[in-house]
């Protein structure tokens, strides 16, 4: 059995700017940010393929991270009811699965995510993208901060893919983040004007939040 790998697929620069991206064209919208998972990996998976020819794809499903050593500091999406763990259009999670290796453009959000559900908590902004073979056996074998177990639901991710390509106002703004993308080192501008159905513009300024570091 191969050891997993350590290495990021692709660097801590390229993974802040296409978090800064989509994060600033969401805010521009004044979007949910985060109920916006399905958004946040359907748009960094159409990123990686375009700009890095790699087969990514989203994902939705019940997700489990560790996030601190204390006994609160899990981050849960889904449901556990004993071992039994399930998700559903209520109770889920998307992330992005690429060449064995899963991605969390949600990460740096995750303190955001748990304000919104009740239970501040401060959590340091890191990227997340590991080797799958270095996920845990169980929700119950979250021990260090940093350890994630990921269940795939593959009818919730059809369901909720053909929803997001349903919606014209979603596919075009996802579109918008492709076309300011740039890959590093080229330089990326700082700011872009969106344009409205009835012709006005939207002024987006790019997200200045630092990632600084990875789980």
């Amino acid at each position: 059995m191969k050891s997993p790998n350590i290495r990021p697929l692709i660097p801590l620069a390229d993974y802040q700017r296409i978090f800064r991206v989509i994060h600033s064209v969401l805010d521009s919208v004044d979007a949910n940010i985060p109920a916006a998972s399905f958004f946040f990996s359907v748009t960094a998976a159409q990123i990686l393929k375009k700009f890095y020819k790699k087969n990514a794809f989203p994902v939705a499903g019940a997700a489990f991270y560790l996030i601190s050593e204390d006994s609160s500091g899990a981050l849960s999406f889904g449901t556990l009811d004993g071992d039994k763990i399930d998700s559903n259009s209520d109770a889920f999670h998307c992330w992005v699965q690429c060449d064995g290796y899963v991605l969390d453009l949600m990460a740096p959000v995750f303190q955001e995510l748990l304000e919104s559900a009740g239970h501040p908590m401060a959590v340091p902004r890191q990227m997340f993208q590991k080797d799958l073979a270095r996920m845990v056996a169980s929700p119950n074998a979250l021990t260090a901060p940093g350890d994630f177990y990921l269940e795939p639901n593959l009818a919730l991710t059809k369901e909720l893919l053909q929803q997001f390509m349903a919606k014209p106002a979603l596919n075009n703004l996802s579109q918008v983040c492709m076309e300011w993308y740039q890959k590093p080192p080229k330089e990326l501008s700082t700011d872009l004007v969106m344009q409205g159905a009835e012709g006005e513009g939207t002024k987006i300024k790019l997200s200045r939040l630092q990632i600084t570091g990875a789980w």
